[in-house]
């Protein structure tokens, strides 16, 4: 069994990759870290990779390994060599929430973590919410770790 976290392209995602790993080590499983790229956004994403710290174009191509690499280079940053040999990397293209739940489905997750940022109920019923979504639709128990812009 694993324990699956979903991060997106903030430095907020951090706070995610931690909890996810504290938890994954508290119950001696593995923990897959996996980035979703929506489909209408490879562009902004290949610009958020540039700006990462130690950034160069290793040749990675293809969208779902865009999005691996990228959870990677969020792995390496957030987490000890020690920590680091019990996690693997997913990458995928399409809609977050419904990505997100199919590969916690896949995997057979005991846990799926998650960031969330504080809105109030007009902002999500306006904006939407992949958090709001993926609460109502996973199977998978979702430990979601509340998020701010200055996380």
């Amino acid at each position: 069994m694993v324990v699956v976290a979903a991060i997106g392209e903030e430095e907020a995602s951090k706070r995610v990759i931690e909890a996810a790993a504290d938890l994954a080590a508290a119950y001696d499983e593995t923990l897959v870290v996996v980035h979703v790229i929506p489909d209408e956004a490879m562009e902004e994403h290949i610009q958020t990779m540039r700006e990462l710290p130690g950034y160069s174009d290793t040749g990675v191509s293809g969208e779902t390994e865009r999005a691996a690499d990228f959870a990677r280079r969020m792995v390496e940053t957030t987490l000890d060599q020690t920590q680091r040999e019990r996690v693997t990397v997913e990458g995928r293209v399409g809609k977050p929430e419904a990505q997100i739940c199919s590969i916690a489905e896949e995997l057979d997750a005991d846990y799926l973590v998650i960031g969330g940022r504080g809105r109030s109920p007009v902002g999500k019923a306006m904006f939407g919410s992949t958090t709001q979504s993926i609460l109502l639709n996973s199977e998978r128990p979702v430990l979601t770790i509340r998020t701010t812009d200055d996380s």
